[in-house]
């Protein structure tokens, strides 16, 4: 017990704060707060409470207090303290002081898990509309419905084995994926529908719907469930420049905010880990030259960030965690940039 209270009190998150001495000993271009410390809520996550504590989020590891009997450094609770101390040397480090007894046996979700929960249960991305194709599927329905919801009762063909009391998640084709240039396609991605549970198998598998995110039809693909738990990674910056794009929204809206998903054209195969975080750039538009009246080109903006949640080898999925103005397919992604002298200057005062 004396062993798990002392790591806990030696936790350490990579987050930032900013009092006028410290920001001083912070590393080099780290832009940091004014807060102190934070008693961790219900509700929180692990990008609001960073973003409490530092301009950007992604770059806790600069103050990070690596500890090596630590070996899942993101995992906090409700009750928590985080703290700044001053380690060798005078470094700011962030630390979380341990509630005791725990208020609850749930760790912080990295972002909302309303966000993110519903693509982690799916494989996500799948590989051709020939292996959709080949997925069981819903075949029929003594009820001659357009749409069914939780509770309605189906026939699946593909599930003559399946043990009864299996559950499948139920998913419908998404956008078909191509990196900007390329001809070939890296997949397609899944909508995820909902979940259905097997009441008998056979040739015609009777299913009942367990849950409804979207509107569930005949002809749609089933896939066993796997459990989903929302990782805990932290953001951070890619190892490498990144230089990718948003290529599909998982939603009917035409701009997107902070909380919905995109999917970006780069994946693990690409030095890509879950947790990183890249900006978002709206390319260049032209206006007019006041004075000439001449074609005048305008930079590249800076419009918001996104975190990756779940890399692919090829793909990625990334959630939005802000964003100035719509977010559309099509807008560029890139690494951090990093801060400048005077920006770190700006953010200290």
């Amino acid at each position: 017990m004396q062993k798990n209270i002392w790591r806990n009190t030696l936790f350490c998150l990579g987050l930032g704060a900013m009092a006028p001495v410290m920001a001083q000993a912070a590393p080099s271009g780290t832009l940091l707060r004014s807060a102190h410390s934070y008693t961790v809520k219900r509700g929180d996550t692990l990008w609001g409470i960073a973003a409490h504590f530092l301009h950007n989020p992604w770059e806790w590891p600069r103050l990070w207090h690596r500890n090596a009997y630590i070996k899942n450094p993101n995992l906090i609770y409700p009750g928590d303290r985080v703290v700044i101390i001053r380690g060798p040397g005078g470094q700011p480090e962030l630390r979380v002081i341990a509630l005791h007894p725990r208020m609850t046996a749930e760790p912080l979700p990295t972002v909302a898990r309303g966000e993110v929960m519903p693509f982690l249960g799916t494989p996500g991305v799948i590989a051709s509309k020939k292996a959709y194709d080949r997925l069981p599927y819903l075949a029929a329905s003594a009820s001659e419905h357009i749409v069914y919801t939780v509770g309605d009762k189906l026939y699946a063909s593909g599930l003559a084995h399946a043990p009864v009391g299996a559950h499948y998640q139920i998913v419908a084709l998404g956008p078909e994926l191509y990196r900007p240039g390329r001809k070939n396609a890296v997949g397609y991605a899944l909508h995820d529908l909902g979940s259905a549970v097997v009441r008998r198998n056979g040739a015609h598998a009777a299913m009942e719907i367990t849950s409804a995110l979207k509107e569930i039809s005949l002809g749609d693909r089933l896939i066993p469930t796997t459990k989903s738990v929302v990782p805990h990674y932290f953001p951070s910056a890619p190892s490498h420049p990144v230089h990718a794009d948003i290529i599909a929204k998982m939603s009917d809206y035409p701009e997107l905010m902070a909380g919905q998903v995109v999917i970006v054209d780069q994946g693990r195969e690409d030095g890509l880990r879950d947790g990183n975080v890249l900006q978002i750039k709206r390319a260049a538009e032209t206006t007019k030259n006041t004075v000439t009246g001449k074609a005048f080109a305008l930079p590249p903006q800076k419009v918001g960030s996104v975190m990756l949640f779940r890399v692919f080898p090829t793909v990625s999925y990334a959630v939005i965690t802000t964003a100035t103005r719509g977010i559309q397919v099509g807008d560029h992604l890139a690494s951090p940039s990093p801060v400048s002298t005077s920006d770190s200057s700006a953010g200290n005062g």
